[in-house]
């Protein structure tokens, strides 16, 4: 009996000491913060990911943005999968009947989602790791870009924070609401680009009753269309040289107080402009209803309609060598307009971050989860999460100049970019994979930061035999010109309305009152 008693004590101890060697093992698994590996094990940490697939990324185990974080931070990233389709769907159904789930979920989800599945116990409020400097990356980025609202954007009504955030800074999506005026047209009346509304109004009585085509028919030219695609509405475009009017809600800041653009009287103003448009056949009606495919039908072929069209850009008109790449060259941006008392503004729209990294109240480690997610916030995240691996699907541009008898320049010199990284140089040393199936990165689905990144791309203006690529034959190169304008009529803190975050019951009166 005194042996069995015994043999039971020894169990019982070496349980206890197997037990406290784990939990001093987990404990003690974390390094100092900002310090790599994060976790300092022996083996790697299993951390459990649910993710949507995408027939853009063929495998997401063997794939380099995923050795990337595994050997940096020590940690081996298992991948479990929501359905193609209906991905957000599945999540809600999970969160919502309690189904455990793994450690992490990468998914982008706006604050009021994230929020509701924190509020159902499914996401960690993560507001203590952020308090506590764990966030290295994004704490060094809320430093350098602090107008950039990085951290407030995904932060809740009473301070709680479910997720790590991401974020791609582009300079023509915060001004997509441009204008692209037919030059040819322009040219064949003898006009210059309009820079107030009385003369983009005088613009679009001649390109309706001259023949702006010059085709002998006075009556087939439609002056101005427009489309309910991205950039597409000529209300944004025009009002704004009244009252600034920006997306969604047309929120504004006046007196230091929120109000909304409809509310004044300046934008009443807009209103009959427009009218007047509409009515007098400038504004054609189909503009409110059309799509993209409808204006490229329209204005993208050899018989020169359209005079004047609304949208962030005309790539979707078709590339290069294309007949409707052709027609797409006909049209060149115009500025922001000057309004009758001297307003120029743009439907600015800073670029914002929304939560893509969760943590799940089921993860052991949620510190460790917490921190890789934070790993990747930067811009070598964004780099290889957005265009892939350097020396093969981009290059920095001081690199690509020793091998390459070209000349390059920034994209957006005019906003004072140096020009850093090199995306494009026609398949010949940079091979571009974005949108392609391919195992380099998680196509977007990934918490990273892009910083300059993007305001610091170049292009090469001129070739090695000479050939000189400038705006006259890159269309492109007239859009991110006509952002670096756009950009420099953003309305000021004082206009502007930053992202607002609400609580449940704010959310529910104000989709009551879209519903009515």
């Amino acid at each position: 009996m005194k042996i069995r008693k015994l043999t039971a004590l020894l169990l019982s101890l070496l349980m206890m000491l197997s037990l406290t060697a784990m939990v001093s093992a987990q404990e003690g698994g974390l390094s100092e913060p900002g310090v790599l590996p994060i976790w300092t094990g022996s083996e790697p940490y299993v951390l459990k990911v649910l993710i949507a697939p995408t027939d853009k990324v063929t495998d997401h185990d063997d794939n380099a943005y995923t050795k990337w974080i595994e050997e940096a931070c020590n940690v081996d990233l298992q991948f479990e999968y929501l359905p193609v389709t209906d991905a957000g769907q599945k999540l809600n159904i999970m969160v919502t009947t309690g189904e455990k789930l793994p450690d992490i979920v990468v998914m982008g989800l706006d604050v009021a989602t994230s929020y509701a599945y924190g509020e159902a116990g499914a996401f960690l409020n993560l507001r203590d790791y952020y308090d506590r400097g764990l966030a290295v990356n994004v704490d060094k980025a809320v430093a350098e870009f602090p107008t950039w609202n990085l951290l407030s954007n995904i932060t809740n009504h009473d301070g709680s924070v479910y997720g790590i955030p991401k974020i791609q800074v582009s300079l023509s999506n915060e001004t997509k609401y441009k204008m692209w005026i037919n030059k040819t047209w322009l040219d064949n009346l003898g006009l210059d680009m309009p820079t107030t509304t009385d003369e983009f109004y005088n613009m679009l009585v001649a390109f309706r009753d001259q023949d702006a085509n010059g085709n002998g028919d006075p009556n087939d030219e439609l002056p101005m269309l427009g489309s309910n695609s991205w950039g597409g509405n000529p209300v944004k475009y025009l009002t704004n040289a009244f009252i600034h009017e920006g997306d969604n809600d047309m929120w504004m800041l006046k007196d230091g107080k929120v109000t909304a653009s409809y509310l004044q009287d300046e934008w009443f103003d807009a209103v009959d402009y427009l009218k007047k448009l509409v009515d007098e056949k400038l504004l054609m009606p189909e503009a409110f209803t059309y799509t993209r495919p409808d204006i490229v039908a329209v204005a993208a072929n050899e018989k020169n309609l359209v005079g004047a069209i609304p949208d962030s850009s005309l790539g979707f008109f078709g590339g290069e060598g294309t007949p409707e790449y052709e027609a797409r060259l006909r049209y060149w941006p115009a500025d922001p307009l000057v309004g009758p008392k001297g307003v120029q503004t743009v439907a600015y729209n800073q670029s914002a971050t929304n939560c893509q990294w969760f943590v799940t109240k089921y993860c052991e480690q949620p510190e460790l989860a917490f921190r890789v997610g934070d790993f990747q916030f930067s811009e070598e995240g964004f780099l290889l999460g957005r265009f892939g691996i350097e020396g093969e699907h981009w290059m920095r541009v001081e690199d690509y100049l020793k091998d390459n008898n070209v000349e390059v320049k920034a994209s957006y010199e005019s906003m004072g970019f140096e020009p850093v990284y090199l995306f494009s140089d026609g398949n010949k040393h940079i091979k571009e994979v974005f949108g392609t199936p391919q195992n380099i990165n998680w196509f977007d689905a990934m918490p990273y930061f892009s910083g300059n990144v993007e305001n610091e791309g170049a292009y090469i203006s001129k070739m090695e035999d000479g050939t000189v690529i400038d705006s006259n034959t890159y269309h492109t190169i007239r859009q991110v010109t006509a952002s670096g304008v756009y950009q420099k009529c953003k309305p000021g803190p004082d206009t502007y309305c930053p992202n607002l975050n609400f609580t449940p019951d704010e959310i529910e009166e104000i989709s009551e009152a879209r519903a009515n």
